[in-house]
């Protein structure tokens, strides 16, 4: 059991056609290695196929390149793909969660970019506030500036 399964919600993560399908999910976000082989488990693809083509959801994918140098182990790795889905009256989504992470890319990641890439997948507030807390508790936490900031933050406004 992993600290996911403890939050007060079912994450979409595996069941992002059935939601989006359902009208739950508007947007479905997948990253993969870039160059890397099509692999259904990371990209579902295939899955979605039938429903992009009968016009069910819109598609749209790009690859973020590499900043810098490829790590050492890793000598062809260019950067990575991505490949969005929305629904067709939510296709402004690709468009926002784009400019998210270019934003992100410039600025460095923040609670508000967390905050705003959850309403963007279709998560509800008290969603992404629980999310947040989990983060928090991880012990990875103090690997990430953007949580380094959070818990900061609050310690301050705690005292």
């Amino acid at each position: 059991m992993s600290d996911i399964d403890d939050l007060p919600y079912e994450v979409h993560t595996g069941r992002e056609l059935e939601l989006m399908l359902s009208g739950v999910k508007p947007l479905a976000y997948f990253v993969d290695e870039y160059p890397a082989d099509p692999c259904e488990e990371i990209i579902p693809e295939a899955s979605f196929h039938e429903h992009v083509q009968s016009g069910k959801l819109e598609k749209r994918e790009y690859v973020e390149t590499l900043a810098g140098a490829p790590p050492a182990n890793r000598k062809d790795l260019k950067g990575f793909r991505c490949v969005l889905y929305a629904r067709p009256n939510e296709g402004w989504r690709i468009d926002a969660y784009i400019d998210m992470k270019a934003r992100a890319k410039h600025s460095g990641w923040s609670e508000d970019l967390e905050r705003l890439e959850g309403r963007l997948l279709g998560y509800e507030d008290w969603q992404t506030d629980a999310w947040i807390e989990m983060l928090l508790a991880r012990p990875q936490a103090k690997n990430f500036p953007w949580l380094v900031r959070l818990a900061a933050k609050r310690r301050l406004q705690n005292a």
